[in-house]
């Protein structure tokens, strides 16, 4: 089983150590830095990492790509490409509920109770017919679920288009 809290910090601090890497501006020929973790003291690092993971609008980014390239897998036919981003999609998710717990009831009753599942079940029978109509209720649950977490500016449609450069046919 998926230890999605595992998971989830070390993804998050290969993220930190990917951008951190990327933000640190280094004078020409200078020795690399030590990190920015541990130049902090050890009782202010937990609060960075926090920072730097932030909420769910951090999970919510990764969720919109996975939503997105689910849903081209599946029509374009690539259904262990839908297959992988959908089950990454319910992990970023669990991901970003463990980060804010709040939001958990109406993802739980909404998400993972609602049409997810089902979408999931339509890309391993590789019925796409079957799966637009489950990606669409599932769509309709995703705005739900935003109203009722108080984000109703956030209305999902169908992706129109791909956002990775995989060879789309």
């Amino acid at each position: 089983m998926i230890d999605f809290r595992k998971f989830g910090i070390l993804l998050g601090l290969t993220a930190i150590t990917a951008l951190a890497g990327t933000a640190i501006a280094q004078a020409p020929g200078s020795p690399p830095a030590a990190g920015w973790l541990k130049a902090l003291p050890p009782d202010k690092q937990i609060e960075a990492i926090d920072r730097q993971l932030r909420g769910f609008d951090m999970a919510i980014i990764e969720v919109g790509y996975r939503y997105t390239e689910m849903y081209f897998g599946a029509a374009e036919g690539n259904w262990d490409y839908a297959l992988y981003t959908g089950e990454k999609l319910g992990w970023a998710m669990r991901n970003g509920f463990e980060r804010r717990p709040k939001r958990l009831l109406n993802g739980e009753e909404i998400f993972f109770k609602g049409a997810y599942p089902q979408v999931l079940e339509a890309i391993r029978k590789k019925d796409l017919r079957q799966f637009n109509g489950r990606f669409e209720e599932m769509t309709i649950q995703c705005n739900a679920c935003h109203v009722a977490e108080q984000v109703p500016f956030m209305v999902v449609g169908k992706p129109t288009r791909s956002l990775t450069p995989l060879v789309h046919q």
